[in-house]
């Protein structure tokens, strides 16, 4: 019996001990990846994100990624000013589009920081930023600036770590301004937190008449159908429709390649 315990007693020692291990190594892990990387497009207080919609010319939207991939994200990875940045290209959507951009800063003032980061970099690596956008600029029609101010409460985890991401802008009805927050904190959320969906929000700076900016996370389209299905049943879905005057819709899946931090 003794023996049979002292031998319990050094199990549940050496599990012991390999749980500190694993934590001490994720706390490492994170020390050396910094907060940026440990945490992705989780949002922040202050973070502004930028969204840049392009639309290539017919056959160049490949070579534009591959300046992206080869010669614009080395340096979008040497400036910490850029808390993160992903590209998704589309799955589904209304309209053809091409990649979505969505670049991650702490506040306006550290969009300016990033681009004179940008800059340095750009020319210690004997190149220009100004000269590599004017590279894709030139395979482009046209592209769509917005500006989104991140709003971290209403949220949960960060959805573009999923297969697929929905963006949905909403136009609200001219009800007070922050009915549409209190229905989504109040109601929405917690729903999205019980069923696991990840999803953020945004209330646009900057854009063509849109108000706010939802990114959501799916495993699937099937799992996407679901939760409209499901959401539409509930007081926040019904709450959200009441002062909805528009909303739009696209599907997109993450370019892992074009992934920073």
């Amino acid at each position: 019996m003794i023996g049979r315990t002292a031998d319990r007693f050094s199990r549940m020692r050496v599990a012991t001990y390999h749980r500190i291990a694993l934590v001490a190594l994720v706390a490492l892990a994170t020390a050396v990846r910094g907060p940026n990387e440990a945490f992705a497009q989780i949002p922040f207080g202050g973070e502004v994100r930028q969204l840049v919609t392009f639309s290539f010319l017919p056959g160049r939207s490949s070579e534009a990624l591959t300046i992206y991939q080869e010669e614009v994200i080395p340096l979008y990875r040497q400036d910490e000013a850029m808390r993160s940045f992903r590209a998704l290209r589309e799955v589904e959507s209304p309209v053809p589009l091409d990649p979505i951009v969505i670049s991650s800063f702490d506040g306006v003032s550290g969009m300016d920081e990033s681009n004179a980061a940008l800059r340095r970099v750009a020319s210690q690596a004997g190149t220009s930023i100004g000269t590599l956008y004017g590279s894709i600029g030139a395979l482009s029609r046209s592209h769509h600036d917005q500006f989104i101010e991140m709003l971290p409460a209403l949220g949960h985890g960060d959805p573009t770590d999923q297969p697929l991401v929905a963006l949905v802008w909403y136009q609200t009805t001219p009800d007070p301004a922050d009915r549409f927050q209190r229905v989504l904190g109040d109601e929405v959320v917690p729903f999205e937190r019980d069923a696991d969906i990840l999803a953020s929000t945004g209330r646009f700076l900057i854009s063509d008449g849109w108000d706010y900016l939802r990114i959501l996370g799916f495993e699937s389209l099937g799992a996407y159908q679901e939760y409209w299905q499901t959401l539409r049943q509930t007081n926040g879905g019904r709450g959200l429709e009441a002062i909805t005057a528009e909303r739009r819709q696209v599907i997109l899946a993450p370019v892992d390649a074009l992934r920073v931090r």
